[in-house]
């Protein structure tokens, strides 16, 4: 069980050298139209996993359009999941096309872990809870970035079949001697006999402006559920 749990650990706990990997991009506080009660509909062309990812409306797959750019943002992550969708506003991502914007507000990414047992995930959620939520997580930031502080939003949500963890980081690029506040939730979700590892990224304000991140992914996992349901 304790190996167990640190390989969950490692696949659950990637927030700091994620939020190095979207950052290398300016992050703006743009609204994204989403709609509440609707859902849309995401599956892996390459049949990598069987669950539709069902990002919200008004979000786009990098991935599905540009190979160079997922290849950037998404090199940086462990070799132990497989990204199925790399979601960002659809509005954000037209005017990047056209060179008319620098970065995106917000992100949904969706990976597929380990498939892991009941079990296993019931013991994971214990040690979670152990921790209070806040895991420690050594892995080394981008060289171009430099992390200013991090605090831990601790366990932000827990169902039967999931559980929620979030941070929020203040980085540095010194290219752009601008600082960045990022707020990130980190789902581990049980579904349909597989494990996912969902992550929800958006600007913040300061450690408390934590609201809007925390009803993105509360939302996402509804759809996924929703969505999976059929």
């Amino acid at each position: 069980m304790a190996s167990c749990n640190l390989i969950l650990v490692r696949l659950l706990m990637r927030s700091v050298m994620k939020i190095a990997c979207v950052a290398v991009f300016p992050l703006f506080l743009v609204g994204s139209v989403v709609h509440a009660d609707s859902c849309g509909s995401f599956r892996d062309v390459r049949g990598r996993t069987s669950v539709d990812v069902a990002p919200l409306p008004g979000f786009v797959d990098v991935c599905s359009h540009d190979f160079q750019l997922c290849v950037m943002l998404t090199q940086g992550f462990p070799s132990s999941v497989q990204t199925i969708g790399y979601f960002v506003p659809v509005e954000e991502w037209e005017r990047y096309q056209t060179g008319q914007h620098k970065g995106f507000s917000r992100y949904l990414i969706a990976q597929k872990a380990r498939t892991f047992s009941a079990e296993d995930f019931a013991g994971f959620k214990r040690y979670v809870h152990s921790q209070n939520g806040n895991i420690p997580d050594h892995t080394k930031l981008a060289s171009l970035l430099e992390l200013h502080g991090q605090v831990s939003l601790g366990i932000v949500d827990e169902t039967s079949d999931s559980i929620s963890i979030g941070t929020v980081a203040k980085l540095t690029d010194p290219a752009l001697k601008r600082d960045v506040q990022t707020a990130a939730i980190n789902i581990a979700l049980q579904i349909k006999g597989e494990s996912l590892s969902l992550y929800v990224y958006d600007s913040a304000k300061d450690a408390n402006d934590t609201d809007r991140v925390k009803e993105l992914a509360k939302r996402w996992v509804q759809c996924i559920r929703k969505q999976n349901s059929k």
